[in-house]
């Protein structure tokens, strides 16, 4: 991957780490995505993405993470240290990239992690 890809110190891997922030976080929903955050001891905002079948196949879920990759990536960043995991909706298939950048700030904004 070229030095536009998503650090490993910046996404969250492993299974516990997941269901650490599906017990314990805290869930807002938007019109593209559900993001669950939780506030981590790093000062840097990790990123995991959960998109079941229920989303479409595998070339549509790969699709849905790419762009909330990029969106996280480029676009939006939390304020503070917190992990976040994002469940795609349906609706997230059809949508442009600064939809989902916007959807994803107001989202954080009503978790109170926006830095605006």
């Amino acid at each position: 991957m070229g030095s536009n890809a998503l650090s490993p110190d910046r996404r969250i891997r492993r299974r516990a780490e997941f269901q650490r922030v599906f017990e314990a976080g805290r869930r807002a929903h938007g019109r593209y995505l559900t993001i669950i955050a939780i506030p981590a001891s790093r000062d840097v905002a990790r990123l995991g993405i959960v998109a079941s079948r229920k989303l479409g196949g595998a070339v549509v879920r790969n699709r849905a993470k790419r762009l909330i990759r990029e969106v996280f990536r480029s676009h939006v960043q939390p304020a503070g240290g917190c992990d976040l995991v994002i469940i795609p909706k349906q609706a997230v298939i059809e949508a442009k990239v600064i939809d989902i950048a916007r959807d994803f700030q107001a989202t954080l904004k009503r978790l109170g992690l926006s830095r605006q």
